[in-house]
C-alpha cells in the first residue's frame, strides 16, 4: 500500500514539472558586437592548469567586460595606441608530449575577435608572462619573442609578413628589450653583461655585441624587467639598487648605480615596478626583512620614487601584490595583482609627497594573474 501511494505521487510530480517545463519561454541569448565603452585594464592569467585567457575589466568598478581566449603559457603585449593586442601561445596536441603548435593572434581590443593568427617558431619560451618576453620593436612592425629550449633565443616575427624571420641565439641571456628606434635590441646576461643584436627585414642579424659588466649576479642580481625612463633602461636589483643604463650605443653602458636606501626593505614581486612619465614617479613594490629567495614575496608596501633624484617620495600600505602596473595621462590609476587572484586599484595623489589609496577591489579576478595592461 505505501509502495503504490509512493509511486502515484511520484508520477504527478513529474507530471507537474513537465506542465511547468512547458510554460517556461526560451530565452534569446545574443553577442555583444562590441565591450561596453570606457577605459580598460587588461589581465593575463598564466593559469598553469589550461589555457591563459586575458580578462578585461572596466576602470571604474573593475567589472568584467568580457575575455579573450589563448592557448597555454601565453604572453600578451598591447600596442601603443590600446586598440591591437598581441598574444603567443601553446596549442599543444596531447599536451604533456607530441607537436606544439606556438600561435600568434592578433585581437581587436573592442570586438575581442581575432583579426588573424599565424603559426611561429615552436621553442617560445614556457614561463610566467613577463614584460620582456614578448616585445614590439621597430616602430610595432616587429614582435621579439623569448625563447627557451632551455638554450635561449630570440624569434624575430614581421607582423606585415605574418611569420618569423630569423630565429637569433642568445646563450646565457634573458628578455629582448627594443631599442627606442631602429631593428636592434638587448638582453640581459648570466655574466652581469648585456648583449645587444641588429636585425634586418631580411631576416639576417649581427653577431651579439657585448658591453662591459654592468651587474654581479651573484652579489645582487637584477630583475630581468627594466623600465623605460626618458630615453635610459632602468633596471632595479634584488638589493633595491637602480643600474641606469644607456643602450642607445652598439653596446649598452652603465650610466649610473643609484640605492633606494630601503634599509630593512628591498624590493620583490614579479612585475616588480612600474613608471609614470608624466610625474616622473617609479612606483615599486617593497617587503620587510629581506632574504636570500625574498624577491619573489608579496609587496607589504608600494613606495614611489623620484626617477631623477631617486629619493623616495611615498609609502603607501600594500594588499599582498606580486605586481603593479601605473595608467597615463596626468591624473593615473595604479593597479595590482595578487598571486591569489585579487585585482587592486589605487587612486594616486601627487605632488611632493605621493599617496595611493585603495579605491576598488575585485577577488577572483584570475587563477594566477601574471602580467597587467592598460589602454589609457
Amino acid at each position: 500500500m505505501k509502495l503504490t501511494t509512493a509511486l502515484t505521487m511520484t508520477l504527478m510530480a513529474l507530471a507537474g514539472t513537465a506542465h511547468a517545463a512547458d510554460e517556461i519561454q526560451p530565452e534569446t541569448l545574443t553577442i555583444e558586437e562590441k565591450i561596453a565603452p570606457g577605459p580598460n585594464v587588461l589581465v593575463m592569467d598564466f593559469g598553469m592548469v589550461g589555457s591563459s585567457p586575458v580578462y578585461v575589466f572596466g576602470n571604474e568598478d573593475l567589472k568584467l567586460k568580457g575575455n579573450i581566449g589563448t592557448g597555454s603559457f601565453g604572453q600578451m603585449i598591447l600596442s601603443k595606441d590600446g586598440k591591437t593586442l598581441y598574444t603567443v601561445s601553446a596549442y599543444l596536441e596531447r599536451y604533456v608530449y607530441g607537436p606544439i603548435h606556438a600561435v600568434v593572434h592578433e585581437w581587436d581590443l573592442q570586438t575581442m575577435t581575432a583579426k588573424r593568427e599565424f603559426e611561429i617558431n615552436d621553442k617560445f619560451a614556457h614561463v610566467e608572462s613577463q614584460t620582456g618576453t614578448l616585445t614590439l620593436g621597430d616602430g610595432e612592425n616587429f614582435l621579439l619573442v623569448q625563447n627557451a629550449t632551455p638554450a635561449t633565443s630570440v624569434t624575430v616575427v614581421d607582423l606585415a609578413k605574418g611569420a618569423d624571420i630569423a630565429e637569433i641565439p642568445t646563450p646565457g641571456c634573458w628578455t629582448a628589450i627594443p631599442a627606442i628606434e631602429g631593428r636592434r635590441f638587448s638582453t640581459i646576461c648570466g655574466d652581469g653583461k648585456f648583449a645587444s643584436f641588429t636585425y634586418e627585414a631580411d631576416g639576417t642579424f649581427s653577431k651579439p655585441v657585448k658591453s662591459e659588466q654592468i651587474f654581479d649576479a651573484d652579489k645582487d642580481p637584477l630583475f630581468a624587467n627594466p623600465l623605460r625612463v626618458g630615453g635610459k633602461l632602468v633596471y632595479l636589483s634584488f638589493g633595491g639598487n637602480f643600474h641606469v643604463v644607456d643602450d642607445s650605443g652598439e653596446a649598452a653602458k652603465l650610466e649610473n648605480t643609484v640605492s633606494i636606501e630601503g634599509g630593512e626593505w628591498a624590493p620583490s614581486g614579479s612585475e616588480v615596478m612600474t613608471y609614470h612619465a608624466a610625474s616622473n614617479t617609479i612606483f615599486v613594490m617593497m617587503h620587510k626583512g629581506p632574504f636570500d629567495g625574498s624577491h619573489k614575496n608579496p609587496a607589504e608596501e608600494i613606495w614611489a620614487v623620484d626617477a631623477s633624484t631617486f629619493k623616495v617620495k611615498g609609502r603607501s600600505a600594500a594588499n599582498g601584490e606580486t605586481g603593479i602596473m601605473v595608467t597615463k595621462g596626468d591624473a593615473p590609476d595604479l593597479y595590482g595583482v595578487t598571486h591569489m587572484g585579487t585585482l587592486v586599484k589605487y587612486a594616486v595623489a601627487l605632488g611632493d609627497e605621493v599617496a595611493l589609496t585603495k579605491a576598488a577591489e575585485r577577488e577572483g579576478a584570475a587563477i594566477f594573474p601574471a602580467l597587467m595592461q592598460a589602454d589609457y
